[in-house]
């Protein structure tokens, strides 16, 4: 048996207990969210400890029997092993071969059981692993619970009701500040339109400028091989608002790695491929920022994930 549910009206989930981030002006006119600082590493634990507390709410989810089952790169999974451990809940993820094999080893040490190895060894996507295992929960003795990270809106909800409302109290270290140019990448564009909602909601001006590699169209679902893991995935970002992108801007792989030696030298902390890819359109844009305004960014993981094993 599967199940798939969506958050209710982008209520409060029933426990929102949660560790908060730090927001840094990082360099002068660049406040940076340090997400990579969650439990697990990523601003992912947020989504995923949302949807799993509100399926277990709703009764979607039985601890001890319901097994949760995602297709991921790993910072979803990482999110998802954290959020069902305390509810005795089995995480089975589909990981594409091509993901950081650290990130890999490391589902497999908090918890996470990978799946489908063999089928993708031979072709078959991650997205083909999950259906399979879901057409054969019977044969495999599970109840699943398919977590659905682009389509299950609760994603959304964990960002604008959390994420969103925490910054915008730490922007009351910058109390002149009214107007926010929000530099962001979208896999989902769960975590952009969220944040971005609940930021204008809470009084700010925002603007959001969307980063994409080099080739990449999201728009218009035009897609590229790339080695910007977690953005512009292959698929148009199914919860972004593209009424609320002002400005998309591309980037390429080696302006990529000169912001993260950069930012690394110039603060000491290493940032991931994606963060590295807003960095390198935020750095430059924060020293244009007026005395009201700001450039926000996220640190959306660390960079040791993407280091020669």
């Amino acid at each position: 048996m599967t199940t798939v549910i969506d958050a209710p009206d982008a209520k409060a989930p029933p426990t929102a207990k949660h560790q908060v981030t730090d927001l840094l002006e990082v360099l002068p006119g660049l406040l940076a969210k340090f997400e990579c600082n969650n439990a697990g590493g990523s601003h992912k634990v947020r989504a995923a400890r949302y949807i799993i507390d509100s399926a277990i709410a709703t009764g979607a989810i039985v601890p001890g029997q319901t097994t949760v089952i995602e297709k991921t790169g790993g910072n979803f999974g990482f999110g998802l092993a954290l959020a069902c451990r305390p509810h005795r809940t089995r995480v089975e993820l589909a990981v594409g071969l091509g993901f950081s094999q650290l990130k890999r080893q490391y589902l497999e040490f908090v918890g996470a059981r990978l799946v489908g190895a063999s089928m993708m060894e031979k072709g078959a996507t991650p997205r083909d692993v999950v259906q399979w295992r879901l057409e054969h929960a019977d044969e495999l003795g599970r109840h699943y619970f398919y977590t659905d990270q682009f389509a299950n809106k609760a994603s959304v909800a964990a960002h604008e009701l959390e994420t969103a409302p925490e910054i915008a109290h730490q922007l009351a270290a910058w109390p002149h500040v009214r107007k926010l140019t929000f530099v962001a990448c979208a896999g989902t564009g769960a975590s952009l339109t969220g944040i971005a909602n609940g930021l204008i909601s809470a009084g700010y001006c925002v603007d959001v400028i969307l980063v994409e590699p080099d080739g990449c169209d999201a728009r218009n679902a035009v897609f590229v091989d790339h080695k910007l893991e977690g953005m512009s995935v292959g698929v148009a970002p199914p919860f972004l608002d593209w009424a609320m992108i002002k400005e998309t801007r591309a980037v390429d792989y080696a302006n990529v790695a000169a912001a993260k030696s950069d930012f690394a030298r110039r603060t000491g902390f290493l940032v991931g491929n994606t963060t590295a890819a807003c960095l390198s359109v935020a750095m430059p844009l924060a020293a244009t920022m007026r005395a009201d305004s700001k450039v926000l960014t996220l640190l959306y993981d660390h960079g040791l994930w993407y280091t020669p094993a």
